[in-house]
């Protein structure tokens, strides 16, 4: 055979040979540039007699190699720091060039937010430290705030009503004051009616004395009657003026008494109000008997004590 026809023949097997090496490799750096770092370039029959088409194919199938190791390492590295598991970090050994600098980078990128979920866990237990020890204290005063109101709010009802009772009592008393006073001048009158019967009674034995004097020995016995009358309504008169004065004294007293307990009947009805003031501040109502508003102090305390509740169970989240 022509040495040369050989020779052309040979150049076109090996120009053949080429363009099937470069369609295979341009096939799997379209897969690469795609997604597909599985894909590998296999070996075209023929081409382990050329070296350089066999360096090649070992290049493009290493570069993929490094390409898909780097990336699915990367995506492990970076999937477990999202959950926050930092204790996975990317190898660098066997990395080079960009791939090494990349590397540092993604680790470089992991502590970091391993320091801020350290930050960031730490600042959430300190949150959930302040807002036990705030609950611990508002919400202890707020209770302690509950009992005060409870109890003042019973205190207030009990004195409201020791001082109705009272009230009631002075009213009684004022009226039995009234009456006794009544009673003094119907006394005083009686009085005046026994005074007047002395003094006429008085009279009438002086008459009598004098026309016993004018009858002589014969009206003696009568003059001993008239002088013995005499003396009665003398006494009958220093007894009513002694009576008259007793009462005279019982009369001012219990004008007196009237207006003594008059005034402590203002003063109980002033201290009254005061308490009914007290009881509207810590129940929040008018009516001991009415429900309780939210304007109370004891339902302000609850209010409080609901919303600290519900402020802590949101900082707690």
């Amino acid at each position: 055979m022509n040495p040369f026809r050989r020779t052309a023949r040979s150049a076109t097997d090996e120009a053949a040979l080429y363009r099937r090496v470069v369609q295979e490799v341009a096939a799997v750096c379209e897969k690469a540039a795609a997604g597909d770092l599985e894909a590998r370039v296999g070996e075209v029959p023929g081409s382990a007699a050329v070296p350089e088409l066999g360096r090649l194919a070992d290049a493009v199938n290493r570069s993929l190699d490094v390409s898909d190791a780097f990336v699915r390492e990367a995506g492990e590295v970076l999937t477990a720091a999202a959950e926050g598991r930092f204790h996975r970090r990317l190898l660098t050994g066997g990395l080079g060039g960009a791939f090494r600098h990349a590397a540092a980078a993604i680790n470089a990128g992991r502590a970091t937010v391993q320091a801020g979920s350290r930050a960031a866990e730490d600042a959430r237990t300190s949150r959930l430290a302040l807002a036990d020890e705030f609950e611990a204290g508002v919400l202890g005063v707020s209770e302690q705030l509950a009992t005060a109101s409870t109890e003042l709010s019973a205190s207030a009802q009990g004195l409201a009503s020791a001082a109705g009772a009272a009230s009631v009592e002075a009213d009684q008393a004022t009226l039995t004051m009234q009456a006794l006073t009544e009673a003094s001048r119907e006394i005083q009158q009686v009085v005046s009616v026994i005074n007047a019967i002395a003094d006429q009674t008085r009279l009438l034995a002086l008459n009598a004395t004098i026309e016993a004097a004018r009858a002589g020995e014969a009206g003696k016995g009568f003059a001993v009657v008239a002088a013995e009358v005499k003396e009665l309504a003398d006494q009958s008169g220093r007894a009513t003026e002694q009576v008259s004065q007793r009462v005279d004294s019982i009369r001012q007293n219990a004008q007196d008494a009237v207006r003594a307990i008059t005034g402590i009947g203002t003063t109980i009805g002033e201290m009254n109000t005061l308490v009914e003031g007290v009881r509207t501040a810590v129940d929040g109502s008018s009516d001991w008997s009415s429900a309780q508003d939210t304007s109370g102090l004891s339902q302000l305390a609850e209010e409080l004590r609901s919303q600290i509740s519900g402020f802590l169970t949101g900082m707690r989240s």
